[in-house]
């Protein structure tokens, strides 16, 4: 609906320029679509040089605005603040999803583990279950999504993960001396 309006404006805005006794060089293509439009990179052309009244060249620059406006970025990031207390809250899905490790790392299973069992092999049913890494700049939004209590070590008893929770084999999470007779 937006884009047919919006393609409906922006092409009687070219064509009354085009028209007008505006003399404007036919240097823009004929517009069919909103979306070929939006990929022209010099938007200065769709604003009049020459005006024949000022009443004339605010509604066309209230017309041409729309296309001029840049687009936002998207982020993912969601924080949430207590409407009581203005403190940061936890996002609960991430918690539900995922799993941080104590050297920082998080972990999630492989999407789609429950979806079309019956059509998996027997070892791929096997390694659906697995866990994966998350990557650096996932685990950077993660952790501005969680509270600090989440990125506090946690000491469960039986924890499964207990074998991932250090990092030896990186110098800056080590925690176990180097052996170096291995090395050699």
């Amino acid at each position: 609906m937006l884009r047919s309006v919006c393609a409906a404006v922006c092409s009687t805005a070219i064509n009354s320029i085009r028209n007008n006794a505006i003399r404007i060089p036919n240097i823009l293509p004929p517009v069919q679509k909103f979306s070929q439009l939006a990929r022209l990179n010099n938007t200065s052309l769709l604003k009049p040089q020459i005006c024949i009244s000022p009443i004339q060249n605010t509604v066309l620059a209230q017309q041409t605005d729309v296309v001029a406006q840049p687009l936002l970025t998207q982020t993912r990031s969601v924080i949430k603040f207590s409407m009581k207390t203005g403190k940061r809250k936890s996002v609960k899905t991430v918690l539900k999803r995922f799993y941080r490790l104590n050297w920082g790392g998080w972990i999630r299973t492989i999407a789609g583990k429950k979806k079309r069992v019956w059509l998996k092999s027997p070892a791929n049913r096997i390694s659906v279950k697995h866990h994966v890494f998350c990557n650096s700049t996932q685990s950077h939004m993660l952790d501005k999504m969680v509270t600090k209590y989440w990125r506090r070590p946690k000491h469960y008893v039986d924890d499964i993960y207990e074998p991932y929770h250090t990092r030896n084999e990186f110098h800056i999470t080590r925690v176990l001396p180097r052996d170096r007779d291995s090395e050699r």
